[in-house]
């Protein structure tokens, strides 16, 4: 009976102690992605998107700067108008933990844009640009795989280094990304989180995205000059006002 007693102690203690290194090396996960994005100093540009709820598709696009890890945010030019997603925002999966009650996480084609921080990526347009990594879209050259079945989710390559049937948006036949900014959007391809997001220009003043950031032309191409005043230190910070100070850093209010 005492054997059979230290056995069952022991396999409970081994699941606890398997149960306690998946939870911290979860949390070790979050921390490894939220942790570099602003704490580390290395990003001193930031554009904050902020909706009045999660429920909103309107938003308001603000820029700021600091010196670096220790400095204030200060603010950059004026306050924009921006549309996001039809169905509001939704936290994006490797941010999932600053959900709480029912706050949405976002998935594939819920047509909201995923709330948290992240890094910005390349920009794009129509047109040539100066920038380094800069994609002028030309047919064949940018496709955005929207397919959770291709091991190309979440990735924009050329038409032909997908299969027939996959699906994916044909960057250069959508007008409205004449002007526009990757997110780099940390996605997940299993748990089904989000494709492309991206910042482009508005269809109108009042018109929804399925998950990306709209705005004015104008407000677009400010963006873009902004970013690519020094592309590795700046983020978007995506998130409802409730919720600005969950992302902490000491970000703007």
């Amino acid at each position: 009976m005492r054997s059979f007693r230290f056995w069952l102690l022991a396999v409970l203690a081994v699941l606890l102690g398997i149960a306690v290194y998946y939870v911290l090396i979860r949390q070790q996960a979050v921390e490894t992605f939220r942790r570099p994005i602003i704490s580390d100093g290395a990003i001193t540009r930031l554009i904050l998107v902020e909706t009045p709820d999660f429920y909103s598709s309107a938003a308001t696009i603000r820029t700021f700067e600091r010196s670096g890890a220790d400095g204030a945010w200060q603010a950059v030019g004026e306050p924009a108008k921006a549309m996001i997603g039809r169905a509001g925002v939704g936290w994006a999966y490797v941010q999932r933990e600053l959900a709480k009650g029912d706050e949405p996480i976002k998935q594939e084609g819920d047509k909201r844009a995923p709330a948290g921080l992240f890094r910005m990526g390349a920009s794009f347009g129509a047109g040539p640009a100066p920038w380094p990594g800069y994609m002028q879209l030309a047919e064949g050259q940018q496709f955005c795989v929207d397919d959770v079945g291709s091991p190309k989710y979440g990735e924009i390559v050329a038409s032909n280094e997908v299969e027939a049937g996959v699906s994916g948006e044909k960057m250069w036949e959508i007008g409205l990304y004449r002007r526009g900014l990757v997110v780099d959007y940390p996605t997940d391809r299993k748990a089904k989180t989000g494709s492309c997001i991206f910042i482009h220009v508005w269809k109108t003043p009042e018109t929804p995205t399925v998950g990306c950031v709209a705005a004015a032309e104008e407000t677009v191409g400010r963006l873009q000059e902004f970013v690519n005043e020094d592309r590795q230190a700046a983020a978007i910070a995506i998130v409802p006002s409730q919720a600005l100070g969950r992302l902490g850093l000491n970000l703007p209010r």
